[in-house]
């Protein structure tokens, strides 16, 4: 009895041992050329004959249900491509694709032979490289490309894939359509996509972006080296999120690459600015804008956390003009257009400061907190056609103390850089900014006051007008000088005479009406935006500060 179960065993066994030599050797001699036989034939014909593909090795676990492709190729035929540019009706996009290797994982196999459909569970590819080229339109109207699943119902019902990752990616893509062709690299790119799926009604799922539940991808260390040649701009990542409709960008970096004084030197006397946005969130993003039209259209974006400096030398007056360099109009100018209907800013440092030859050194203002919303934020030329008005209010603490609430539109449609601008500073006392007044203009206030300095304004890249009303009461001043060892000391003569004869101590006097400062300031073309704005205003407080002609006759006293 115990002869017979294992003679039973050994049969069993042996028809198991050849069985399974059975299915590696199909698997082997048939299944793996069929497989490969299929995929470039199913390339070949679902693209017309414009496309090939080769690898260098396929294989197929059929148990697993694992499959693995070595460096793949999709080649296009550009010959037969540029025939039917020119005679037929075909995509003016050109793909061209490298890959080092193709892991699939979970192939069902079974589902694919009894109910013709493809499900693969993992496709993972490894340093891809994808190279996308646009071409011209021909006048002809084009024929609607066939749909996806037009393509694949040749061979299967439906084709579905549980998880897509491209690791490192290399995406290229060439713009010929433009005099001067443009092209974009990005290296180092992650994409998933998540449930993936083409069948006779994923197209019309509308929670599906190009037939996923999710494609997200993410950018890291980011160099723009073509920006300036005067600055480092760069981005620490950018990521995207389909289902969410939102791009998350960390760490924007616009440098300069020389410190201080060097910079002005090479920059014929501009101003050097230098800014770092920490956290940018843009929501509600329109995502067939963005994929066919090249724009971001949103809702609502968010800056958190940044810093703005701009720094200008009076030892090296601008050379270039300015005209036309506002920016508003250099936002309007931008190749990339946007659209967003609300954009917030919150916990900003913005920071001005200048550098005095005669002083031989440097102050500024700054504006702590700042916060705000900025609306209509677009240069997009058929939303500027029916409201080409971008509003900004914007609150902060001017110096880090002094509330200052502002309101700025902007015309982006004028070529003039059109603009308004109204605000409201609070109470400061004045001492806080003697850093600035010594360095900058020798001189210091030994007390006064600010209740309220409330102004508006009204401008473009050549004029400025409108009034500001300066409220304050003992102001005392003090104009210093320099001696040759750098020390300042008091000039007694013009601080006597300007405060008998040219400051006023309060605005306004008892029992009289208050004193309005004018603005009618004719624009510096070498300087720029805020340049212009400070002067301005400080032309406004002047007048306020000032008896009728005092500003001249300091002036002539050695002031400015």
């Amino acid at each position: 009895m115990r002869h017979k179960w294992t003679k039973w065993i050994l049969i069993i066994g042996g028809v198991t041992a050849l069985l399974i030599l059975a299915v590696v050797a199909a698997e082997k001699y048939y299944l793996q050329p069929l497989l490969a036989k299929t995929l470039k034939k199913s390339v070949s014909e679902s693209s017309d004959g414009l496309y090939r593909i080769q690898f260098e090795k396929l294989m197929y676990e059929p148990f697993s249900g694992d499959a693995q492709l070595t460096h793949i190729q999709l080649i296009p035929d550009t010959l037969l491509y540029r025939q039917r540019l020119e005679n037929i009706q075909t995509s003016h996009f050109v793909y061209a694709t490298y890959i080092e290797e193709i892991k699939l994982s979970e192939i069902r196999l079974f589902k694919l032979v009894m109910q013709r459909k493809l499900d693969i569970g993992l496709i993972r590819i490894n340093k891809p490289t994808v190279e996308i080229t646009q071409h011209k339109q021909q006048n002809n109207p084009k024929k609607a490309a066939p749909s996806p699943y037009k393509v694949i119902s040749k061979f299967v019902k439906s084709f579905r894939v549980r998880k897509i990752e491209f690791d490192q990616m290399k995406f290229v893509f060439a713009d010929e359509t433009k005099k001067q062709p443009e092209r974009i690299v990005l290296n180092k790119l992650n994409v998933d996509i998540t449930d993936f799926l083409i069948d006779s009604l994923s197209a019309q799922d509308t929670t599906r972006f190009y037939y996923s539940k999710n494609t997200s991808f993410r950018l890291s260390n980011l160099n723009f080296p073509s920006v300036s040649p005067l600055h480092d701009f760069r981005l620490d990542t950018i990521s995207f999120s389909s289902a969410q409709r939102q791009i998350e960008v960390r760490g924007v970096h616009y440098i300069p690459k020389f410190k201080g004084r060097q910079f002005t030197t090479r920059s014929d006397g501009d101003d050097r600015i230098a800014f770092v946005f920490e956290n940018i969130s843009v929501k509600e993003v329109n995502l067939n804008a963005l994929i066919f039209d090249k724009k971001l259209v949103a809702q609502r974006a968010n800056i958190q956390r940044g810093s703005i400096d701009i720094f200008g030398d009076g030892t090296y007056p601008a050379v270039n003009s300015k005209v036309g360099k506002y920016p508003q109009q250099l936002f309007r100018n931008l190749k990339f257009k946007l659209k967003l209907d609300t954009l917030r800013v919150e916990n900003f440092l913005i920071a001005y400061s200048e550098y005095k030859p005669n002083t031989r050194e440097s102050g500024g203002v700054n504006f702590e907190l700042v916060r705000g919303d900025l609306l209509n934020v677009t240069n997009d030329t058929l939303p500027l056609a029916k409201n080409p008005i971008c509003e900004a209010r914007i609150e902060s603490l001017f110096m880090g103390i002094a509330p200052l609430n502002t309101h700025f539109t902007f015309n982006i449609a004028s070529k003039k850089g059109d603009f308004t601008c109204k605000g409201s500073l609070g109470a400061v006392d004045l001492k806080v900014i003697n850093p600035v007044l010594e360095s900058l203009a020798l001189t210091t206030i030994e007390s006064g006051k600010v209740k309220s300095f409330d102004f508006m304004m009204k401008g473009d890249e050549y004029k400025v007008r409108g009034s500001g009303t300066l409220i304050y009461h003992d102001l005392k001043t003090v104009f210093l000088k320099q001696d040759s060892e750098g020390d300042t000391k008091k000039r007694k003569l013009v601080t006597g005479l300007a405060d008998m004869m040219f400051i006023q101590d309060h605005n306004p006097w008892p029992n009289e009406p208050v004193r309005v400062g004018e603005i009618d300031y004719t624009r510096d073309p070498k300087k720029s935006y805020f340049a212009t704005l400070w002067r301005s205003l400080r032309q406004s407080m002047a007048r306020c500060v000032l008896k009728r002609k005092g500003l001249k006759k300091l002036k002539k006293l050695g002031r400015n």
